[in-house]
Parts: C-alpha cells; structure tokens; sequence
C-alpha cells in the first residue's frame, strides 16, 4: 500500500455527487417550493440553499418558534421537529440547521479542573512540575527544530464556543517562551457569522492553549485560528440535560467552508481540543460530521482531536431512556477518520493521566487499520471485568498521547496552569507540522490521514505507555446529577495498545526517519 496518495477536491467531489435522479429530485422538490436557482449551491453530496421562515415553515411541515434561555439571556430562532416528503427522504441524510439551540458557555473536551493562577515559581519550576514548550521539546525529541513556511503546511486551529485567541496574550507568551530569529505569529479566520473579539473580558484559556502550544511545538509553520459561530445540536443526557442549552460544537458549519477551501489554502494539520459525550450527538449527524473529516483526510489533512477527559466517562449512563449503565466514549474522537490524542503527565517516568478520555465507539465499527492493535490488548486483559459495559467492536480511542497536565498558558494578562487532553492535541499536531516541513523539503506529499500509517510504521517513532490509567464513573454528572457509581471503574495503560495512551507518546527524531523513509507499508 503507498501512503500519501492524496485527491484533489474535484475528484472527491466526482465520486460522492448522487446519482442523477436524485439530484434532480432533490432540485424539482426545491424549486416546486419557489426557491430560486440563485439561492441553491450543490457541493459533492451537500445541497444549501437560502430560504425565509415563512417559506422552510411550509417545506418542513413545522412551525418555528423563538426561544429563549434566561440565564445566557440569548434568544433563538427554532424548529423542534420537521417531516419531508415521502420521496424525497430516503435521499436525505440530514437537515442542518433546524432542531439545535445555542449556548454560551464553553465545553471543551470535556474539562476536569478550572485553570490554576501560576506564580512566579511556577514559570522557572522543574519540566514535570509544570510544563513549558521547552519541557516538551526537550521530551519529543524537537529540540530547536524548525519548519520552513509554505501555504502547502498550515497549520489550522479551530476555535468555538465563544474562546477567542488574543494576539497580546500569546505575543506575551512568545517572548517569554519562543526563541530563535523567527517571530511566530497567527492569522485569524471567521466562519458561520463567528468572531474573534480579542477584547472580550470572558475567559478564552482554552484559545490560548490551544493557539499557544502549537505554535511552539510548529515553530515556523503558517497557523490559523478558525473561529465558528454557532451550536451544534444535542441529545440531553446526563452531563448536558438541557436540549435548550447546547454546548455542543458547529463542525459541519466549519467543516462545509474547508471542505471548499483550494489546495494552497486548505490546512495540512487541523487541531481540535473540543468534543462531547458521543451518545449527545444525534447518529445521522455524527456520521455527517466523520464522513467530512474522511474528505479531509482524502485531501491530505492531518485532522487531530483531543479524547476528552472524562476517562472511561463521566455520566455513565445512557440517554435511550432506558438509563444503562455503561462507560461514555466522546466525539468527535470516536471518528475512525481522525487521530484521538490522550493525556499523560509526569516525566521519567510517563505515565497515563486519570482523565485521559479512552473506551471504544458505540456508533463506529472498529477500523480495519485498528484490528491487530486493539485485538492484541482484548487477549493481554487478565479478566474482563468491564464486559457488557462498552462495544468490544467499536473503534478504539484514542490513537497517540502526549503531555496534559499542568501547561503554563498567558490569557488576560494572567499566567495560569491547565490540565487536559486539550492540551495534548494541540502537541501532537505541532510535531505532525514538524513532519509535513521535512517530506515537503524532500518532495513527498503531506501526511494526510495518519491512522493507518501510524499503526503499520509509525508505531514504532512512538514511546509506548505502560504505566497509569484512566478513571471515571463516580457517581456524579459534570452538571451535578447523581448517576450510577462504578467502582473502580478504569482502563489500565498496559505494552501496546491501549484506551487511555493509544499507541503512546511523540519521539520526532524517529518519527522524522520513519517518515522520510519508504511510502509503502
């Protein structure tokens, strides 16, 4: 098999357009309800159009409605269900937008503990003790490696939720941290009506992690923050049991506009530190989602999440009604079409950090790139004694690890220390940027979808994690409800594979070897 082998967007545009037929039924539906040909774009298998109220109103058989939530004091515009017509149907995956709400509250993945004020000690302290972009280089082998600049490397980070990344705050954070004759900086990209309000007195530490570390660990590579306005929609459960008040992120919105985006424009790595409980987002909507992220990576994106951090869940219980104990794996983490990044802490040694989000998919069979790796864990497990309470079939998550705990971030002018596996993923795609500059340098492709090259060679450029393990099921929902409690309830890092470091930890100089080495596995 030759990896690197990557498509053009016309191409993949080529394969997933429906047949004829389709499309024309799909049009003719439109146009029968007087939407104008202006007001209607075909992408691939995706069909937008602009329509007023009164006018979706009428093609969805529904009603809308404002709606308002008191304590975000935010009002929105409506549907709570919509019908097609009989023909049309069969045809149609998802609508989007029309049952979501809107919120105003950050999630991250799924964060464990509130940023900690840092004090001067803390910024000189001992790698381990805290950890600072040179702690991390120093660990994964980096060094003072730097990227060449290209628009065939960018590096994308993605922004939601209201977090907005402060160019005066990772400028502070530069100078204190970054060296070297290259001045690192950021562009800023708005999507969906989204902003970046550099002036906002909310709280953006997730930004600031986010844009902070991978650009250090990327030194030298193009970086957009992309910020997506918007809401994604939401099945309650325990940890979100407000349908009126999601936290759930807009992928699809960010996702249709770099899906669109030409080749020199398109990101080479893409970074998310944010995600949800897989069982709050609606089936045909995460499969919508993971298909993108499938285009994405067809098209020679790296696309990397952080698992979460909620270990083997947090709720543990399931939202179907029939309220089932089980452990909760999060999303977008559980798409076989991204790398899922875990948490460790300490240093000499490394060891699985508690949080570290990890289990197996409830929706998403496991990938065939995944079988050997994940079949080798089930036959080293002593007793199952977790049996009946995760899908033995499911992907396994997360991928790869890396540091999560104690990140020194700047962020309205304050020094703090955060923990998660929000900070691992941003690591992991800094040294993937690391990468793509070396191959570009020799002439090869990007890296693109890196799941089944990490598990055929890449494993080897990987420290393998062997000590730790995830936590979870306490009895308690982050919304504060009482919910089963498991005792003991865990995954255990074990040689391997496993659901709390994946594969393991970055080593960039062999990495950097493997990757230059040959294409094909």
């Amino acid at each position: 098999m030759h990896y690197g082998q990557h498509m053009k967007q016309e191409e993949i545009q080529r394969i997933l357009r429906p047949d004829t037929i389709v499309s024309c039924q799909i049009l003719s539906w439109l146009h029968s309800e007087n939407v104008s040909s202006n007001d209607i774009q075909i992408n691939g298998n995706w069909v937008s159009f602009k329509a007023p109220v009164s006018q979706a109103e009428h093609m969805l058989k529904t009603e809308y409605f404002h709606y308002h939530h008191h304590t975000a004091n935010s009002t929105v515009l409506r549907t709570l269900g919509y019908s097609l017509p009989n023909d049309i149907h069969p045809h149609v995956q998802l609508i989007q937008p029309t049952t979501r709400f809107g919120n105003f509250n950050p999630l991250s993945a799924l964060p464990i503990d509130q940023p900690i004020i840092a004090t001067l000690e803390d910024l000189k302290a001992e790698c381990g003790t805290v950890i600072r972009p040179d702690c991390l280089r120093e660990l994964y082998g980096l060094n003072d490696h730097t990227a060449t600049p290209s628009p065939w490397n960018r590096l994308g980070i993605s922004g939601f939720l209201n977090q907005y990344a402060r160019h005066s705050d990772f400028n502070h954070f530069r100078n204190r941290f970054l060296t070297g004759e290259m001045e690192d900086d950021f562009t800023v990209v708005t999507i969906n009506s989204g902003i970046n309000d550099e002036k906002s007195p909310q709280m953006a530490t997730e930004a600031s992690l986010d844009i902070q570390y991978a650009v250090a660990m990327a030194h030298g590579t193009l970086t957009t923050f992309y910020s997506t306005g918007g809401r994604g929609p939401l099945v309650p459960d325990a940890d979100q049991p407000d349908a009126s008040n999601s936290g759930n992120e807009p992928f699809l919105e960010q996702l249709h506009y770099l899906i669109d985006l030409p080749g020199d424009q398109l990101p080479a790595v893409l970074s998310t530190s944010y995600g949800e409980s897989e069982q709050s987002v609606p089936p045909s909507y995460a499969r919508a989602v993971c298909s993108l992220f499938a285009q994405l990576g067809a098209r020679g994106v790296s696309v990397i999440f952080s698992s979460g951090d909620s270990g083997v869940g947090s709720s543990c219980q399931s939202n179907d009604g029939s309220k089932k104990i089980k452990f909760i794996p999060g999303f977008p983490a559980s798409c076989p079409f991204v790398t899922s990044v875990g948490g460790t802490s300490g240093i000499n040694p490394e060891g699985a950090a508690g949080f570290s989000g990890g289990g197996f998919s409830d929706l998403f069979p496991r990938p065939a790139y995944q079988d050997q790796a994940v079949q080798g864990y089930f036959e080293r497990l002593d007793n199952d004694q977790w049996k009946g309470l995760y899908n033995p079939k499911g992907r396994g998550i997360p991928d790869v690890a890396a540091q999560a705990k104690n990140f020194l971030i700047r962020d309205h002018k304050t020094w703090f220390k955060i923990s998660g596996t929000s900070a691992a993923g941003p690591v992991f795609a800094g040294i993937v940027s690391q990468l793509n500059s070396l191959r570009l340098a020799q002439g090869k492709p990007r890296m693109g979808f890196l799941n089944p090259w990490l598990y055929a060679i890449g494993k080897a450029g990987l420290t393998d994690i062997t000590n730790g393990g995830s936590r979870g099921c306490y009895g308690l929902s982050q919304t504060g409800i009482s919910v089963p409690y498991v005792p003991y309830a865990s995954w255990n890092a074990t040689e391997g594979w496993d659901p709390v470091s994946g594969l393991g930890t970055p080593f960039f100089q062999t990495l950097a070897e493997l990757v230059l080495s040959s294409d094909s596995y």
